[in-house]
């Protein structure tokens, strides 16, 4: 069982550094740095994750069967320099050596192990690439090589020299690309597949405003976007419209949708239809909710043809269908002629 000691520290003596707290490890997987090897005397920099860079930065350094945790105090510019030392008693003890394991500190951070006559120098890195594929370095003979057993780096000394390495034993993983295309082609195999959340619909207007009198329709072009899919046959959805009973002269066209072109963002599109609505919207008919601007709901009930497949709640968006300008309104009314049969006298 690993001893958690808490060390006293002087502010004073010690500027960068607050009293150490007597505490379990805990370094969020999501944001936390380590040092794959560490013996010794050394120290480390980096820059805090804080907001504006003046977050204190929260470490623990483990050896052997001691932990000790101690937290560092960035400065103006956000960048934070510990020394691990006798000193400040932030130091392994001989013969035990371990890890760093810091939180609140962004990527690019580095740290140095002291040696008698030259220092090693590393960088950390993500605490999530632990699970990685780890490999130990090759043994050339002439040199010391010495790890932690189960440990993630190894400290190389060339004695003659005094030349010092540490060589990490976590394997860079490759990225991941996400899915596209069809099943069965290569863009589709061994790729990153995303989830039911990864699909969303959007309109390309917040607010349509309706024609007058025998102007054309207007559209609202809403899209289906999706990320890290593939697709197994033709894609194709059920969508619809839902408003309330007093919106007039709205309508979806082909509620299965249609492929997007070439160039376009998204995957399917579907045109909702806006026509005029003059007994609301035409200023001399005074309609008491002329001004106000009517909700219209857009919904993707179902899909079919795409891995993976919606969410159970499928998908929503909304738009605004409002009134044009009184003057615009006005202009539209005198197109229509009063009498749109002409008869002969």
């Amino acid at each position: 069982m690993k001893k958690i000691i808490a060390v006293a520290l002087s502010i004073a003596a010690v500027p960068a550094l607050l009293i150490a707290q007597t505490v379990t490890v805990d370094c969020p997987e999501d944001r936390c740095q380590v040092a794959p090897y560490f013996a010794g005397t050394g120290g480390f920099v980096g820059t805090s994750a804080g907001v504006g860079g003046q977050a204190d930065v929260r470490f623990f350094l483990i050896c052997g069967s001691v932990t000790i945790s101690a937290t560092a105090v960035p400065d103006r510019d956000g960048v934070v320099r510990q020394a691990l030392s006798e000193g400040n008693g932030l130091y392994c003890r001989p013969e035990t050596r371990g890890r760093i394991e810091i939180d609140n500190l962004e990527p690019g951070g580095w740290y140095w192990i002291n040696d008698d006559r030259n220092s090693a120098v590393s960088a950390f890195i993500p605490k999530e690439a632990m699970g990685n594929e780890q490999v130990e370095p090759t043994d050339p003979g002439g040199i010391v090589l010495d790890s932690e057993r189960g440990g993630l780096g190894t400290y190389v000394k060339h004695e003659p020299t005094g030349r010092v390495g540490i060589i990490p034993h976590v394997v860079a993983a490759r990225a991941i690309r996400g899915c596209e295309g069809a099943l069965g082609e290569e863009s589709a195999t061994n790729c990153h597949l995303g989830s039911p959340e990864g699909w969303r619909v959007s309109a390309s207007a917040s607010s349509v405003a309706r024609p007058s009198g025998s102007e054309a329709n207007r559209n609202a072009i809403v899209t289906l976007y999706g990320e890290n899919f593939i697709t197994t046959r033709t894609l194709s959805a059920r969508a619809e419209v839902a408003f309330d009973s007093s919106v007039q002269a709205v309508s979806l066209r082909q509620d299965g949708g249609e492929p997007t072109g070439e160039g376009e963002p998204g995957v399917l599109k579907w045109l909702v239809t806006v026509g005029a609505d003059d007994s609301r919207c035409l200023p001399a008919n005074n309609h008491p909710d002329r001004g106000k601007a009517q909700e219209i709901t857009f919904s993707v009930e179902a899909m079919d043809g795409a891995i993976p497949a919606l969410g159970d709640d499928g998908l929503k968006t909304t738009f605004m269908v409002k009134c044009p300008d009184a003057s615009a309104a006005i202009a539209g009314a005198e197109l229509v002629p009063e009498n749109p049969f002409p008869v002969e006298e």
